[in-house]
């Protein structure tokens, strides 16, 4: 038997291995599966990436509650709602899914009415933007959510008269605005390598 004939056998055995244990290559999960990771902790996959090697997913429950955004400004990138998910929640979900499983990538903090005075963030784990909302608010709504959470894009400007409100999201889905200085809930959001096998959840 060839070398590359065992490999190719060996690579069949494994994933029928994990099959049966309830795995699947996270490339093969449709939007709107459940996840779990490594804590039990369920996510919902958003959307594969046309690129084939990310998968968007959001974690289904808060992962903290009644956070401030920031006491002085919109800015995602600049604000304590930023430091908060790096230094907390960032290290549970790269536990969840192992480190490198995380992707870093670009987001978008063009305010609601268009404004581009935020530009962009390198991030790997965030809230959901205005329009990531928007894309997939079927599968966001979760009625026994506690509160309203956090989207990380700007109602407006301060030019415009809405210096100080972020838009956020109810566990029915309805998109409003409130100030940066409320506390409400974290949902992050992030990309994971398509390659990796997850559990399925229910």
């Amino acid at each position: 038997m060839s070398k590359e004939l065992e490999q190719a056998r060996e690579l069949v055995r494994m994933l029928e291995e994990r099959e049966k244990a309830g795995a699947i290559q996270l490339c093969t999960a449709e939007r709107g599966q459940r996840i779990i990771g490594k804590s039990g902790r369920m996510y919902i996959v958003l959307k594969q990436m046309p690129d084939q090697v990310r998968t968007m997913v959001i974690a289904d429950d808060f992962m903290a509650e009644d956070v401030i955004f920031d006491n002085e400004t919109p800015n995602y990138a600049e604000s304590s709602l930023q430091k908060r998910i790096e230094r907390d929640i960032l290290p549970i979900i790269a536990a969840d899914f192992d480190a490198d499983s995380l992707i870093e990538h670009e987001v978008d903090l063009t305010t609601v009415d268009m404004q581009k005075d935020f530009g962009i963030c390198r991030c790997k784990v965030r809230p959901v933007t205005f329009d990531e909302a928007r894309e997939h608010n079927d599968l966001l709504v979760k009625e026994d959510l506690p509160d309203w959470y956090w989207t990380c894009t700007p109602w407006s400007t301060k030019e415009r008269g809405w210096g100080s409100s972020l838009a956020v999201v109810s566990p029915r889905g309805r998109i409003g605005s409130i100030g940066f200085n409320y506390g409400r809930g974290v949902r992050p959001v992030l990309y994971l390598k398509s390659n990796i096998f997850v559990s399925r959840g229910e």
